[in-house]
């Protein structure tokens, strides 16, 4: 099947591409988007993002780094310079065309949300499930906060059906004020509740992930316990955490955010983050603890599947994909 037809050929210059609330959406060139991931740690072998940046702002985002490699140093420009691949499908459909992909786990949405307010202009992501959907035997997940994935709903239970699909919630909070301070521009938990809720009842495994978990801000258990019990309601099949860690670039934005908006903390967090990316392992002990409890109390299993090795290499030779 020719996809090409499908996709929004037409790319305008930069200049003309428009602002919105002070966004800027740059055209980028693409030659290549599944990327692949070697790293041990990391339950999948590729990687896909439609876009680079995002509007949502989230203030912990450790994927501001990916803006330095345009030389775009600001922080801040991460969620003000979008720069959207238009080219992704038509690009995907190539490679999988060519490359032995078998059964290694794609994830969609590791950097940047693929259903972020660009999609419902550019439909990058839904152009590439539209070629996902052609082909069976696939491993994929997506992630996201937003509700727009319901959008797609169709073409997901498509791809549900042939291949094997997940699709991940980000959701670190059910308070809304401190949902909005720390991600500014994110759909509302309840919204993302909902999105999940209704994958879900269409048969799509949806999984809820508390990442990242930050001390002395959202690590309250009270807090986590409500969204655990909200997300074994929407049906959920699994939960997954991750404390905090802050790249250099990630912190450049954050421990400011810290010191404006909870000024009473920022000792704490620069206790912790002051000259580290990663929280001290008595933390995270302790977190783990609360969150295999919090589970267990829900029926969730306890696994700890985003920390742990890249599942194994299948012995069975991979196969090459058609696109026919």
């Amino acid at each position: 099947m020719n996809t090409a037809a499908r996709l929004p050929l037409y790319s305008p210059p930069a200049a003309d591409l428009p602002r919105i609330r002070d966004v800027e959406f740059v055209e980028m060139p693409v030659r290549t988007i599944l990327n692949r991931c070697d790293s041990p740690r990391m339950p999948f072998r590729w990687t896909i993002n439609p876009y680079r940046g995002c509007e949502f702002g989230c203030v912990y985002c450790y994927a501001r780094y990916t803006h330095e490699f345009l030389e775009l140093r600001d922080p801040m420009d991460f969620e003000r310079r979008i720069f959207v691949k238009r080219m992704a499908a038509e690009v995907l459909g190539r490679t999988l065309s060519r490359t032995p992909i078998g059964t290694d786990a794609i994830a969609i949405g590791t950097a940047t949300d693929p259903y972020q307010p660009a999609e419902r202009k550019y439909g990058l992501t839904r152009s590439m499930l539209e070629v996902f959907a052609q082909l069976p035997g696939l491993n994929l997940s997506i992630t996201t906060k937003s509700g727009l994935i319901t959008r797609d709903l169709e073409l997901l239970k498509k791809i549900n059906r042939r291949s094997k699909l997940s699709v991940n919630f980000s959701l670190i909070t059910l308070d809304r004020k401190l949902q909005r301070v720390l991600e500014p521009r994110a759909p509302r938990p309840g919204l993302r509740l909902r999105a999940l809720f209704e994958l879900s009842r269409a048969n799509i495994r949806c999984n809820l992930l508390m990442m990242p978990v930050i001390p002395a801000i959202s690590d309250d258990p009270a807090g986590i316990e409500n969204v655990i019990r909200a997300a074994q309601k929407a049906g959920a099949s699994a939960v997954w955490w991750r404390p905090l860690f802050l790249k250099p670039a990630a912190a450049r934005r954050f421990l400011p955010f810290v010191k404006e908006r909870f000024p009473h903390l920022a000792d704490r967090v620069d206790m912790f983050y002051g000259h580290a990316e990663y929280v001290p392992q008595a933390y995270d002990d302790r977190m783990r603890r609360i969150f295999d409890r919090i589970r267990r109390r829900y029926g969730f299993p306890i696994t700890h599947e985003p920390d742990g090795p890249q599942p194994p290499i299948h012995a069975d030779p991979p196969r090459q994909l058609s696109l026919i």
